[in-house]
């Protein structure tokens, strides 16, 4: 809950920190926006890992017309397994930092002057570098060729990712708004701010 909070509150001090300088600026709307998340659902919760950090996903966009905004994302997560009983003298754990790159295209519906949806697709790489330490000296395990492991030592760390999501904001100040959405990346379920500069 600590964590939660604290990251709420990043997002809330860049959120008001842009919105100060964007008020010196020109009155016209800007085309481009700021957002920053954390993920509530984390995609590895099946694999009965403890998140180190929840993850956390930054978005940059630009409005192409009035309801169809291009945009650059970028998400990192950061888990550990619990110990497995898989090698001798105490057993291991496994570490999995991920990084997903994408460009999303986005089509929003608005509902009324402060609530919006939206929904899109993102098309980009997901890069999982997994790792496995020993629990009482932490050093890293390199399992010979064959031998049992936790994890499979010889799949690609990159791979092309594709997927669809969808979600709602809700404008809190001129330039800034709040957002929830679902859907597949660094998270299941995502909120954060975005900010218009």
């Amino acid at each position: 809950m600590k964590r939660l909070f604290m990251a709420l509150l990043l997002c809330g001090a860049i959120g008001n920190t842009t919105t100060l300088s964007a008020q010196t600026s020109k009155s016209t709307p800007s085309r481009i926006t700021i957002s920053t998340g954390i993920g509530l659902l984390p995609t590895y919760t099946k694999a009965s890992e403890n998140n180190g950090m929840l993850p956390v996903s930054f978005m940059l966009g630009y409005d192409l017309t009035k309801n169809f905004t291009l945009g650059a994302f970028f998400g990192f997560s950061s888990t550990t397994s619990s110990s497995k009983d898989f090698i001798d003298n105490g057993g291991s754990f496994v570490t999995n930092k991920t990084k997903v790159f994408g460009l999303r295209t986005e089509v929003k519906k608005p509902f009324s002057e402060k609530v919006a949806g939206y929904g899109g697709v993102m098309l980009g790489v997901h890069h999982a570098d997994v790792k496995e330490y020993q629990n009482q000296t932490k050093a890293l395990v390199i399992r010979p060729e064959g031998g049992p492991t936790p994890f499979n030592p010889n799949a690609k760390k990159g791979r092309l990712a594709y997927a669809a999501y969808m979600g709602a904001t809700y404008k809190v100040a001129k330039r800034v708004s709040l957002y929830g959405e679902l859907g597949y990346g660094i998270s299941i379920v995502n909120i954060g701010v975005t900010v218009r500069i």
